[in-house]
């Protein structure tokens, strides 16, 4: 069995991708691994360049647009490291991080997963470590709070914030670049496939934690994270999937109570985003009506996937 499987989910980001991997094989030497790349139905010619530039590289290619979750567990299923990366293809390696990341698992038994320090490309620190949402998060992150009063949601907003600069122990980390003992995957049955995207790593560290494991941020690893290449620019079909996940998220976690809250506070952000939508271009006033009202037949609808709401509103499949 090799250390590490690197599985890399890719819709359409072939360049990007392409200097992912190079990263990957140019900063990962201290240990075994095996990269496996779930493609789900590019357009632009990433499984040809693949297969041209990274023979070694096992490719996985979708006919259609599985999600992320689903694609994670097909690598899973032909992977075969002790620990498994969940890796997006925006994102530029440095030095051993993976190693690092690796040896800190292999050390701690009680530890489930781990991230590690991210930055963007102009170099700064991004965020990628918070508690788990809750009402609270919810309203001291909402852009309604922050119009009402800036320098009070700011404050709230900052006395929720995780030092990333620190390694500790964290409630959540974003699955950009997480690292999960493998045996532990399995037993969880992979992602929860429920989620198209969006949301699925929150509910995997929230699990892991009810296993009684620990999820670690390591400031010591760290990758350069190209914020956005890897999904799109369809802004409105992404808060989309967004809201549904979230909805997904909040059906699954919140007890009954929190649930209808929540469910409340979503449909007046939706009501909110269809008033802003009036001084809109006709086609985009079309999508994001469509959109609010697709999240509000999904907020009172039975228990369903993030991919079933989806094919409510037309063309909003990718």
């Amino acid at each position: 069995m090799i250390d590490l499987s690197i599985i890399i989910v890719s819709y359409n980001t072939k360049e990007v991708l392409l200097d992912c991997l190079r990263s990957v094989y140019a900063h990962t030497t201290a240990i075994t691994f095996e990269v496996i790349v779930v493609d789900n139905n590019s357009k632009d010619g990433t499984v040809s360049a693949l297969k041209e530039a990274h023979v070694a590289a096992t490719i996985i290619a979708n006919s259609d647009n599985r999600g992320f979750a689903k694609a994670v567990n097909q690598g899973l299923i032909v992977s075969r490291g002790r620990h498994v990366l969940l890796l997006n293809s925006d994102t530029i390696v440095k030095d051993q991080a993976f190693g690092i990341m690796a040896a800190y698992l292999d050390d701690h038994r009680d530890v489930g997963a781990v991230s590690c320090r991210q930055w963007t490309g102009d170099g700064d620190l991004t965020h990628t470590c918070f508690p788990f949402p809750s009402i609270r998060d919810h309203l001291f992150y909402s852009a309604l709070f922050q119009r009402m009063a800036p320098a009070t949601q700011a404050a709230a907003a900052a006395s929720l914030a995780v030092d990333c600069t620190r390694s500790q122990d964290v409630e959540w980390a974003n699955g950009a670049c997480l690292m999960i003992r493998r045996t532990v995957l399995q037993q969880l049955g992979g992602l929860d496939e429920e989620f198209f995207m969006y949301f699925e790593d929150v509910d995997l560290c929230r699990r892991l934690r009810q296993q009684g494991l620990r999820v670690r941020h390591m400031a010591e690893a760290g990758i350069v994270h190209l914020i956005g290449r890897s999904s799109g620019r369809d802004r409105e079909r992404l808060q989309l999937v967004w809201e549904l996940s979230r909805i997904r998220y909040i059906e699954k976690h919140f007890s009954p109570v929190k649930r209808w809250l929540m469910k409340g506070w979503i449909a007046g952000g939706a009501g909110w985003r269809l008033m802003q939508s009036i001084g809109y271009a006709p086609e985009s006033r079309r999508r994001r009506v469509e959109s609010c009202l697709t999240t509000v037949r999904r907020l009172w609808s039975g228990p369903q996937s993030v991919e079933q709401g989806m094919t409510v509103s037309s063309g909003t499949q990718g």
